[in-house]
């Protein structure tokens, strides 16, 4: 396995496209939270920071067909430089005029994000074009480390930058980090596609609803399916009502600056996600099945978060950090728990043929479907505190958990039914 790997770190292409990706990665989840400090700290509201994260969803939901059909069409090199380059000039903009122009933020996340739709799907696109088949899932496992790696340093530093360097000079920063992407990128030999661009571009834009449509159609018509998709969707809803409340996390349950959330909060929900990647797979190797992981996921996540919601703040300074630390580990643990066991049964049970449609446009449907409870959770938290909106998701947990119990055995034997009939 070294071996595969070493002969990554040697192709060059690739070295350009990773340093792309780490350093793009990295940027936005400093931003992110830069973002989010700064609106909680002006507006001290749940609902603000809420809008912030729809304002980086809109533009997925407006232009990412035509995005990722307009990738298929040119240069993929230059999609990279022209996307890195116009998003560094974005944040440096912001940066020049933020003491001014307070909302522009919410401007700067629509814009980064509308960029994002044609960076990302070059990205990807890039990938078989410069790493050889039998190197690719490699390549894909060390960018799935990157993009965890960049989430919890984003995250962890974004605090550290903030309070140390300043508002101001840590989005010099950011924007210097996505110049040096663009330099990384510039490197690489051209990628042209020749192709017809109207007719190709109608037939992309096509394929791509077309490929929805289908994909939905199968989802719905097989249980089989539906089950772990609804499953692994709700879990990104709950990932995204808790990240856009980190800031009001901090303050109210462990009574520290925002500026802090990230090594305090971030930093072990990402130790605990990377011991649930390291260790449940090998769980899922043995004699324990995937539904009893996930019961045990449900159970675990739903007394977690009641503990992070009402254990946690009645205690003393130090204590109160150690358990909250612990906690917040075995909470990244337990959602990883759920998310590998629903995510390898669902492509077990898809096939081959359809995969490609399920899961290609899983984000596609998860940012449709977690705007309205993101709003939601924004609006709850205002009305009522973090600890309503932990409580509703630790409900939803134990009520899924029921239900599990209740309806998992019958719906396993219908899929062994299912299983004999066609063999």
């Amino acid at each position: 396995m070294l071996l595969e790997y070493k002969s990554l770190i040697r192709n060059t292409n690739f070295l350009c496209v990773w340093a792309s990706q780490l350093l793009s990665q990295l940027t936005i989840n400093i931003m992110n939270f830069l973002l989010l400090v700064r609106l909680f700290a002006i507006t001290g509201s749940a609902i603000a920071t809420s809008l912030l994260w729809v304002a980086y969803a809109l533009p997925a939901i407006l232009i990412g067909p035509f995005a990722a059909a307009t990738v298929d069409l040119i240069d993929r090199r230059k999609m990279l430089m022209v996307t890195n380059l116009l998003q560094a000039s974005v944040v440096l903009s912001y940066a020049l005029v933020h003491e001014t122009k307070f909302f522009l933020l919410y401007g700067v996340a629509f814009c980064y994000s509308f960029l994002n739709q044609f960076y990302l799907p070059a990205e990807s696109a890039t990938l078989p074009s410069v790493v050889e088949k039998n190197f690719l899932p490699y390549a894909n496992g060390l960018f799935f480390i990157t993009q965890q790696g960049a989430l919890i340093i984003g995250f962890g530093i974004a605090g550290i930058l903030n309070q140390f360097f300043g508002y101001s000079n840590s989005l010099f920063l950011a924007a210097a980090l996505l110049f040096l992407a663009f330099i990384a990128v510039s490197f690489l030999p051209p990628l042209k596609i020749e192709r017809e661009l109207p007719h190709t571009y109608q037939e992309a834009v096509e394929h791509f609803f077309t490929t929805i449509v289908q994909g939905y159609q199968f989802i719905k018509e097989n249980k089989v399916v539906l089950a772990p998709f609804l499953l692994l969707l709700a879990l990104q809803v709950v990932l995204a009502m808790v990240a856009v409340n980190i800031p009001i996390l901090a303050t109210e349950l462990f009574q520290i600056s925002p500026n802090s959330a990230g090594v305090l909060i971030i930093v072990p929900a990402g130790i605990g996600a990377i011991a649930g990647a390291i260790f449940i797979p090998r769980i899922l190797r043995g004699e324990v099945r995937k539904k009893t992981i996930i019961d045990y996921g449900l159970m675990a996540l739903g007394f977690l978060l009641l503990g992070l919601g009402f254990l946690v703040p009645e205690l003393n300074e130090p204590l109160r950090m150690i358990v909250g630390f612990i906690l917040i580990i075995f909470t990244g643990l337990a959602f990883v728990s759920l998310l590998i066991p629903a995510q390898t049964f669902l492509q077990e049970k898809t096939p081959g043929g359809l995969r490609g449609r399920v899961f290609g446009n899983f984000w596609f449907l998860t940012t449709i479907a977690t705007l309205m409870p993101v709003i939601f959770s924004g609006a709850l938290t205002e009305l009522l505190g973090i600890h309503s909106l932990l409580l509703l998701l630790s409900g939803l947990s134990l009520s899924a958990l029921v239900v599990s119990k209740r309806q998992g055995q019958r719906f396993i034997e219908k899929v062994e039914e299912i299983e004999t009939k066609q063999i």
